[in-house]
């Protein structure tokens, strides 16, 4: 028996050595999301509509982008593989979709639990605090900035510090630049001067007609707008959509 026993030792101190070492997995690291513009591909585990899919764009220390339906923003910071999400702001454009309705309202409360990420520059996970992947992201294709100049741009959002509010309904306001210039509607037709300096950018004084508006909301708007175009200090363009903002973290998309 004694000889068995020792054949039997050496084996397993044979097999001991050869066996692979375990690899510990990193903590504390995450993709790096400064930057980065990401598309939403599953909220808890449930993969998102394909023609209305959430984006996610982090620059500034801020993440924006499409809910589903309406445009949201909040503040972010990142340490290694910790995120802190601030208070998400959305749009209150109505949605007919009740499936894009559901998903927007998953995807917000997604967002506010998020506590880390992990993964790759291509494809990440952002978990909660048990480490559950609430939202699955996937790299967006980089998209082609629109010219500041000759684009027609329309408004899609009213910045007020971390709120934004979406244009009064069945109302259309439209901006126009040229290299010196600025003209649009809101309302009343409007005009001024342009000052570009990238990312620096100064409108005014503005001319606008003195027509009546429709109603008393719209023509609320229009004092808005028309006052926030005169505060404007800079601007940035992401894709198709134009953002200007001022001194007082307000602003128009």
């Amino acid at each position: 028996m004694r000889p068995w026993r020792l054949s039997t030792l050496v084996l397993a101190l044979l097999l001991t050595a050869c066996a692979a070492p375990q690899q510990a997995t990193p903590t504390g690291q995450g993709p790096e999301l400064e930057g980065t513009s990401w598309v939403v591909t599953h909220i808890d585990g449930a993969p998102t509509l394909a023609s209305t899919q959430p984006t996610m764009t982090f620059t500034d220390g801020t993440v924006a982008g499409l809910a589903s339906c309406n445009r949201y923003v909040a503040d972010f910071t990142q340490s290694g593989g910790s995120i802190d999400l601030g208070e998400v702001a959305v749009t209150a454009m109505a949605c007919a979709d009740e499936a894009v309705n559901a998903q927007e309202a998953a995807f917000t409360g997604a967002l506010g639990r998020v506590s880390q990420v992990r993964g790759t520059i291509e494809a990440a996970e952002l978990v909660d605090s048990g480490g559950t992947a609430v939202l699955s992201l996937e790299r967006a294709a980089e998209k082609e900035p629109k010219p500041l100049v000759g684009t027609n741009w329309r408004l899609s959002g009213l910045i007020d510090g971390e709120s934004v509010s979406s244009p009064v309904a069945g109302t259309t306001v439209t901006l126009t630049f040229t290299s010196d210039a600025v003209s649009g509607k809101a309302c009343n037709n409007f005009r001024g001067p342009v000052s570009v300096d990238e990312p620096s950018l100064t409108i005014g004084p503005l001319a606008s007609t003195r027509m009546a508006c429709a109603d008393k909301d719209e023509g609320d708007q229009e004092t808005k707008v028309l006052a926030l175009l005169g505060a404007v200090t800079r601007y940035a363009i992401d894709g198709d959509t134009l953002t200007l903002t001022a001194t007082d973290s307000t602003g128009l998309t």
